[in-house]
């Protein structure tokens, strides 16, 4: 069985799985690097919510970029453009597509490789 393979009963957008993968490695000393495909924001804050880890989730939409601090899994702080906390939540999450990176935070420090 071919897992890439779409459907024949449904039409599909699938491709198969060698055109989807990458071999670009992350820059050195960055870590790990790469895409998660055809997941919704609303998946990415409740995994990290699951994980229970301090990050930050940078999110970037076209022109706009928001920000999701988490604490020990808890939703701490979110910024998009001039809102803040609840309403800037909730303008992520009605975005239906865009980037998102995440950076650790160790004793209160945001911490990334520039």
């Amino acid at each position: 069985m071919n897992i890439a393979s779409p459907s024949k009963t449904k039409e599909s957008t699938y491709r198969p799985l060698r055109e989807m993968t990458k071999s670009e490695p992350a820059s050195k000393g960055k870590g790990f690097s790469g895409e998660i495909l055809c997941a919704d924001i609303h998946q990415v804050i409740k995994s990290i919510s699951l994980s229970k880890i301090d990050i930050a989730l940078m999110i970037k939409n076209g022109r706009k970029d928001g920000k999701v601090i988490f604490k020990g899994g808890n939703i701490m702080a979110s910024i998009c453009g001039n809102l803040r906390d609840r309403e800037a939540l909730a303008e992520i999450q009605s975005w239906k597509e865009g980037y998102f990176t995440l950076y650790r935070i160790f004793d209160g420090i945001l911490c990334h490789n520039e």
